[in-house]
Order: structure tokens, then sequence, then C-alpha cells
């Protein structure tokens, strides 16, 4: 009988060693500023990088389609502004004071030799009363160099259940927002090791001025609704 139980300890002890760890990856912050006439762009952004051959193979996948995103959303914004304050050359008005203007950052949820979970917040300036703010998500399963949808990361066959979590997690201090968090009106997705964070952009759940809403859930609470492990 004791025999069979240390028997049954190293066994367990032995199949723990042979899992496989979890390495970070290295995470390297980038800064890009330029500006012209007409617009004025700040971009700080993350680039992914392992000392594994294959890990790193994937997380070049990565940073190529965030960089491409990027410089999507700086070529549109600079053809944009050239356009519009061209229209006013020989016009005979003056030209507005202000510029176009494009600021993006991103936050790191996650970053191993699994998953990458990075969230850019992306404002815009075209003139008017105030700029827009935007949130994009890439989910990344880096083993299987594959970008995720949010249906991919979670169960939305189990769409109430989600609800409520949300609904029971939601911080509406000041009562500014005026509609709950559902998993339909979300803007971002993103994950870490402990929680999941449901992001909710301007005039989602309520008026501008209360800004952007951040709905933090445990991924205890979400069960086997959390799709990725």
């Amino acid at each position: 009988m004791k025999s069979t139980l240390i028997m049954a300890i190293f066994m367990a002890f032995a199949f723990i060693g042979c899992q496989p760890k979890v390495q970070d990856l290295d995470v390297k912050n980038e800064k890009i500023t330029a500006n012209a006439e007409n617009w004025d762009i700040t971009v700080n952004r993350s680039m992914f990088s392992s000392a594994d051959a294959d890990v790193n193979k994937s997380c070049e996948v990565l940073n190529k389609k965030i960089e491409k995103f990027v410089n999507d959303l700086q070529d549109s914004l600079k053809a944009d502004a050239n356009d519009f304050f061209q229209s006013w050359q020989g016009s005979g008005e003056e030209r507005p004071a202000w510029i176009y203007e494009l600021q993006v950052k991103d936050s790191v949820f996650m970053a191993n030799d699994q998953y990458v979970s990075v969230r850019l917040m992306v404002y815009t300036f075209t003139g008017g009363a105030h700029g827009i703010t935007n949130f994009y998500t890439f989910n990344y399963d880096v083993q299987n160099q594959k970008f995720l949808t949010n249906q991919e990361v979670l169960n939305y066959m189990n769409e109430a259940q989600i609800n409520a979590q949300l609904k029971a997690n939601f911080k509406n201090l000041e009562g500014c927002f005026t509609t709950d968090p559902t998993l339909k009106d979300v803007t971002t997705v993103n994950f870490n090791k402990k929680s999941v964070c449901f992001t909710y952009g301007q005039y989602v759940l309520g008026a501008y001025a209360c800004g952007v809403a951040e709905v933090t859930v445990p991924r205890t609470a979400l069960k086997n609704d959390l799709l990725i492990k």
C-alpha cells in the first residue's frame, strides 16, 4: 500500500515535469513620430520576439500584421488631411488653425509562447469639438499562427451567462453609464492569465463624457465559457 502511494506521487511529479513550460516573449516598444503641415502622428506599439526560432517566426507574423494595420491608419490619415487642406487653397477663406492628429498606443495583456493578447487605442482628430478614440484587438495563437476572433475566445452560445458576469463585475461608480455591458455590444476582448478584459468604446454604454468602460471578469467566473486555456 505504502509503496503504491509513493509510486503514484513519483509518477505525478514526473508528469508535471514533462509538461512544457510556458515562456514569456520579449516585448520591445517601438515609437514613431512624424509631422507635417497638415498632420501630426505619434505611434507607440510593441514588437514581439523569442529566442526560440519557431516561436520567433510566429511573432514575425504578428508583428507584420500589426505593423500593416498601423501603417494603413497613418496613410489614410495623411491622405485625408492633405485632401482636406488642399481644398482650402484658392478658396479665399482662412485656413483652419488646427491639423489632423493620430495617436496610437497599445496595452499588452498577455505575451507568451502560447498566446498574445494586445489592444490598440487609436485617437484621431479631424476637426470638430473633439477627437474620437477607437479600440482594436489582436488576440493571437502563437503555436498555430492564428488570429483569434471573439467567438474563438468566448463561448457565444452561452451569451446570457457571460452577460450576467459582465453586469456583476461592472463598476459604474458615478452612475454615468446608462447601459449595462453585454457581449453583443463589446468593442474589444482581451485576456491574461487571471482575467478577461471587456472594453466598451465611447458612446457604447453612455454619453461621450462618460468615456471608455472596462469590465474585468475573472477567468474562474467564466468557467467553461472561456475557450482558450
